[in-house]
């Protein structure tokens, strides 16, 4: 895939993809990352006719065990993480 380095004078360069992603991946998983959270928490408020749940939390203990089952089938499931074994960036 050819992309354009923003930091680099938006010069092409060719990236791996499988990296990019478990990159992605161990950013949006991080501990420190509220956005895995609140993308959870969007997905639960929308309507099952566009995909979501279309349900609320009963508490932001809910949000919290529901984004631990995401990070732990992804670390589970190496053929959708390519980020298994890898350091975050």
């Amino acid at each position: 895939m050819r992309v354009y380095v923003i930091g680099r004078g938006y010069q092409a360069s060719d990236i791996d993809v499988a990296e990019v992603a478990g990159r992605f991946i161990a950013w949006l998983a991080d501990d420190a990352n509220a956005l895995l959270t609140e993308v959870i928490q969007t997905w639960l408020w929308q309507p099952p006719d566009t995909g979501g749940l279309g349900a609320l939390a009963e508490s932001a203990w809910d949000v919290a065990v529901l984004r631990a089952e995401v990070i732990a089938s992804w670390r589970h499931d190496p053929g959708h993480c390519p980020a298994e074994g890898r350091a975050a960036p």
